[in-house]
């Protein structure tokens, strides 16, 4: 069966082969996976989201460990006496927040690329770090520096791990362990 749809310069009508309907093929129109609300949600989830800034992220991490984080570059730590001093910082919250964010973000990163799947070594750091985003942030302020910490620790950790499974690339330079 031919239906006359097109014309051409001389106005002659040519003919389009029209298929039949294949009683085989499902004709039912797709339905949206989530649905209007879902993807409503997505959207403002996406509006709201605003990309981690690791600048801050490791002036973060230089705060809370002072002089054994260079920016950009971790490096072999040097000898340290464990202080009970807190950093010099000045918004805890705002600083527990910038590590939560990194950490969300490596750990979606590790889970989109299978890096567990590919290195079992990396699933307890990952469930390690998200124990930890879970917490809130202490009162007092020697428990917070603490919290800040093992926050840093583990971020530092979870991106160093990454970029050497080949999941992330470019956030740490060389490996580190931090502790007293």
């Amino acid at each position: 069966m031919t239906h006359a749809a097109l014309r051409d310069e001389t106005g002659y009508r040519s003919p389009l082969p029209v298929r039949e309907k294949d009683p085989t093929v499902p004709a039912t129109p797709a339905e949206p996976s989530l649905g209007v609300h879902g993807y409503q949600q997505v959207l403002e989830k996406m509006r709201g989201w605003t990309p981690v800034d690791w600048d801050s992220v490791f002036d973060g991490l230089g705060t809370i460990f002072g002089d054994e984080v260079s920016h950009h570059a971790v490096g072999a730590l040097r000898p340290r006496k464990c202080s009970v001093a807190a950093p010099d910082y000045e918004d805890p919250v705002e600083l527990a927040q910038r590590f939560r964010a990194a950490i969300t973000q490596l750990v979606h990163r590790g889970r989109r690329d299978e890096v567990e799947r590919k290195h079992p070594d990396v699933t307890g750091l990952i469930e390690r770090a998200r124990a930890l985003q879970s917490e809130r942030l202490p009162a007092d302020p020697r428990q917070a520096l603490g919290f800040l910490r093992r926050l840093a620790e583990v971020t530092l950790e979870l991106a160093d791990r990454l970029e050497k499974a080949g999941s992330v690339t470019g956030l740490v330079e060389t490996s580190v362990v931090i502790g007293c």
